[in-house]
């Protein structure tokens, strides 16, 4: 075999090996890639579960505040005067309104930040603290408009029977009849401005 050969032949089987080493660090180049990529999202994802929690917990004073105002209003202060009939200026519905989600969120708290059908002269509550934005409404659980007789709220309203003692007298010859007490439901929801998050909470008074 000639020196020219033989010098030929090395040259090709180094120029194989370095091809072959230039694939497999490609190879091992596009592995790193995605392991950083993966470990980017997994970061992204940590970050965003935390930030909701966060954003959870900061809800929950808010949310307690606008369930109390609503227990003031029906049952304390009684600024609502009636609850057989509607009124908007205190965020009240006399029955429960349509088009709620099939999570039970009325109409007018669903939606994208701000809700479009939330009424502006229902105005909005915000955290001094945390500067979030507080919506609530409040609803009587009826399906039909149902004045104050026990007759038309049996068959509109979700009830519960009214509390009576179980104690008597020897002469007692009869009880005096307790309308049943309906329910109310009370949807907040709290926004973080500049952000997409939005929490809901509801809550059943009677």
């Amino acid at each position: 075999m000639k020196r020219n050969d033989v010098r030929r032949r090395l040259a090709v089987s180094i120029g194989r090996q370095r091809g072959v080493v230039l694939f497999i660090a490609l190879i091992a180049m596009v592995i790193l890639s995605l392991a950083g990529i993966g470990l980017m999202r997994s970061v992204d994802t940590g970050q965003g579960v935390v930030g909701n929690l966060a954003f959870r917990q900061a809800s929950i004073a808010p949310v307690n505040l606008a369930i109390e105002k609503a227990v003031d209003d029906l049952f304390k202060t009684k600024v609502i005067a009636s609850t057989v009939v509607d009124d908007p200026a205190h965020r009240y519905y006399a029955t429960l309104q349509p088009g709620e989600t099939s999570t039970g969120v009325p109409a007018v708290l669903a939606g994208p930040y701000p809700p479009p059908a939330y009424p502006s002269s229902f105005g909005h509550d915000t955290d001094p603290t945390t500067n979030l934005e507080v919506r609530s409404v409040i609803e009587r659980v009826c399906k039909a408009p149902a004045p104050a007789l026990q007759k038309d709220m049996i068959e509109r309203c979700d009830l519960m029977p009214p509390k009576v003692s179980p104690a008597g007298t020897d002469n007692e010859t009869g009880r005096i009849p307790l309308p049943p007490i309906p329910h109310f439901r009370v949807t907040v929801r709290v926004d973080w401005p500049n952000t997409n998050t939005v929490t809901f909470a509801q809550a059943f008074l009677r």
